[in-house]
């Protein structure tokens, strides 16, 4: 079959993980052969996998703050292009989009990477659960699936769950089994209806919780929808996979916890809560330090430059070996100067945050070049080019010499053809006159 072929490395991949985990747990004092070590083996892939995602995750939500970042200037460049439907201004506008999203370092599709990724160990762990029975009679092609043997292929056979058997589907279950398949397909339902409720709810910007906004609306309709085709697919999934899918939600919805306590939407009821938590802290911390410097610098004459630039580099010091507690950059660019980074720390001590502070916010006060520094320069010619120059100039007739040369090009009828044409317009102009 051409999609186990496909998804050989994933399927071997699989068992890999299964049978090492298996090993682990038997060194550990749990039963050899058919038994839970094997339920465990899967929920602990679950767990390596999951791990292994990490980074996608943390660049998912960096993608999605750009994404919120960059929509003020998308909505613009779609304003600009709103009335131009050829084909080069739609290429110039999808060229613009793309330019922006790099400079915010962001994809549209970089929050879908962590579902993607997973898909193939999803259905890799399918097809080796579906493949243990043909593994256990010696009728698989090539004998096993990397360290998954007859021998291991039959204990996970006769490993059950509650009594039902890891490779048992609802179709193929029977008695209390079904029972125990259920209970995993609702609880499997319930942990996904109510990580997408958080998601949705809690760490959504309140601008876009109106009713009546089409975003919202497909949200809360997925937000109903999705557990119901889960629960409907779940029917014919076996145990282990129920298992895998229902471990992977109460892990996403862990993260999901995590990230509106860490990491909120902006605009969010859980951003604000966070951006008002770290304000406070930063601004009891921070102002002391601010108002000790005003006061030594006001104590200064006229002629103490010397000092006065001491205590600015000592002052700097101090804030950052202060502000990274609250989470606040620390590294400027090279371009922006010790006394705008002061500046940068006192706003945020004396006024009202509109953001948290981050690498985005470091960026507005990156020092923008004056007109001088942009104006492109002439390109200096070489002293070769300088006498080529010179010699087309002499050897290039005079502008009487080009007059000649257009009217002795021209034939007597087109010249008296010129004539009339420029007395018409003379009586022409004198009639308006």
């Amino acid at each position: 079959m051409w999609f186990d072929t496909l998804l050989y490395p994933f399927k071997w991949f699989v068992a890999v993980i299964m049978v090492g985990i298996h090993k682990m747990l038997v060194m550990l004092g749990m039963n050899d052969g058919p038994g839970f070590a094997w339920v465990l083996s899967i929920i602990g892939l679950t767990m390596i996998v999951r791990t292994l995602l990490i980074p996608l995750f943390f660049r998912q939500i960096k993608a999605a703050r750009g994404m919120q970042l960059v929509q003020p200037e998308l909505k613009k460049l779609q304003e600009k292009y709103k009335d131009r439907k050829d084909q080069a201004s739609k290429q110039k506008m999808s060229e613009e989009m793309m330019a922006l999203y790099r400079e915010h370092g962001t994809s549209p599709f970089a929050s879908c990477m962590p579902i993607l990724m997973q898909m193939p160990i999803f259905f890799a762990l399918f097809r080796v659960l579906a493949s243990t029975a043909t593994l256990a009679e010696g009728k698989y092609p090539g004998g096993s699936i990397g360290p998954l043997n007859e021998k291991l292929a039959q204990d996970i056979e006769d490993s059950n769950l509650f009594g039902a058997f890891l490779s048992d589907t609802f179709v193929t279950a029977s008695g209390s089994a079904r029972v125990v398949l259920v209970v995993l397909i609702l609880l499997m339902m319930g942990s996904q209806f109510f990580t997408m409720r958080q998601l949705t709810m809690k760490n959504m910007p309140e601008s876009a919780k109106d009713p009546n906004n089409p975003m919202m609306r497909s949200q809360i309709i997925m937000m109903y929808l999705m557990p119901l085709m889960i629960g409907a697919s779940g029917f014919y999934f076996q145990t282990g996979v129920l298992v895998y899918w229902f471990t992977t939600n109460m892990w996403t919805m862990g993260q999901q916890f995590w990230t509106i306590e860490r990491m909120p939407t902006m605009g969010s009821e859980s951003y604000t809560k966070l951006l008002n938590k770290r304000r406070n802290a930063y601004t009891e911390a921070i102002r002391p330090l601010f108002e000790e410097y005003d006061t030594a610098v006001r104590a200064l004459g006229s002629g103490e430059s010397q000092r006065k630039q001491e205590l600015a580099d000592q002052l700097l010091s101090k804030l950052k070996s202060k502000v990274s507690k609250f989470k606040v950059p620390t590294k400027f660019p090279e371009t922006v100067p010790a006394d705008r980074q002061i500046a940068a720390y006192r706003e945020l001590a004396f006024s009202e945050w509109q953001v948290i502070p981050d690498e985005h916010w470091v960026k507005r006060f990156i020092p923008r070049p004056t007109s001088s520094e942009t104006r492109v320069q002439p390109q200096r010619l070489t002293k070769a080019q300088r006498q080529a120059n010179a010699e087309a100039s002499e050897n290039a007739p005079s502008k009487a010499e080009k007059l000649a040369q257009e009217v002795a090009a021209k034939s007597a009828e087109e010249l008296e053809k010129a004539r009339e044409a420029r007395r018409a317009a003379k009586r022409a102009a004198k009639k308006k006159n």
